[in-house]
């Protein structure tokens, strides 16, 4: 399956941002025969032209392909009218997936989940939003909002290492970075790198909003170097450093190298977080 977090960063003035980070891992396994996998699989994605990101958890097939068209028909302006809300937009992301997926064959529809997070207004009048739509055959389709809180603080996990994810930030946010965006995320891919969940691996790939601006893909720096979304980069390209906001696993800001900003806050590693 996955594991993913959606988490929310927020200042003395209130929620600052808001993110979606998920692993890389396709799986698939038949009876009698060991698991295949893949790490290379996008699960999130943001749009350039407007404040909206995506995600999915489960079946990988229908959410990967429509999700995407939603993304790319948002950027080109064909999919939200102009002035409606977070939950109008929701309602028509939810009518284009429900309408999809009755189009698919009943022995292709597997079980999923679908996230959209977005942003009504800017700068300090700004209003972040999340919504989850989840689709199984026991129930049909569950939408629901998720409250963003008044903390920095993870909003929900999904997939097969949520439980695992919880128990690393349970670890983080007892330490002195506790209650932090960097908390979250560092707690999300110590998570996955611990190769506890067998269907979670490959590199960390994030999206994000902030107050002002559109959606934000974030490259993420690893320890085999530089990924968007789970795609290695060559990192020896200086257009590749400059067209991309980049973050190693610590949640600092860093050059597609893994260097350090000059003006980025460096983050540590608390001690006694177990294994």
């Amino acid at each position: 399956m996955t594991s993913f977090v959606a988490w929310v960063g927020v200042d003395s003035r209130g929620p600052t941002s808001i993110y979606l980070a998920s692993d890389s891992r396709i799986s698939w396994s038949s009876e009698g025969q060991r698991m295949q996998i893949w790490d290379f699989g996008r699960k999130v994605f943001s749009t350039a032209s407007g404040p909206h990101l995506f995600a999915y958890v489960g079946d990988v097939l229908f959410p990967s392909l429509v999700l995407g068209q939603i993304a790319s028909a948002a950027d080109q302006g064909l999919l939200f009218p102009d002035a409606v809300d977070a939950e109008d937009r929701f309602a028509i992301v939810r009518r284009k997936l429900s309408h999809t997926f009755n189009g698919l064959p009943a022995n292709q529809r597997r079980d999923f989940t679908a996230v959209y997070a977005t942003r009504d207004s800017e700068g300090m009048e700004s209003v972040f939003s999340l919504f989850a739509l989840q689709w199984s055959k026991k129930e049909g389709f569950v939408a629901r909002r998720v409250a963003i809180p008044i903390k920095s603080s993870s909003l929900i996990h999904f997939g097969s290492g949520s439980t695992l994810i919880e128990t690393w930030e349970s670890r983080w946010n007892a330490s002195s970075q506790g209650n932090t965006s960097r908390a979250v995320f560092s707690a999300f891919c110590d998570a996955v790198r611990s190769g506890k969940d067998p269907y979670s691996g490959g590199p960390p790939q994030l999206v994000g909003l902030y107050r002002k601006g559109p959606g934000l893909t974030l490259g993420i720096v690893t320890r085999t170097g530089p990924h968007i979304f789970g795609l290695p980069i060559d990192p020896a390209s200086s257009a590749v450093a400059a067209s991309a906001e980049w973050r190693n696993e610590l949640f600092e800001r860093v050059g597609a190298d893994g260097t350090l900003l000059v003006d980025a806050q460096p983050h540590r590693v608390p001690k006694g977080l177990g294994k």
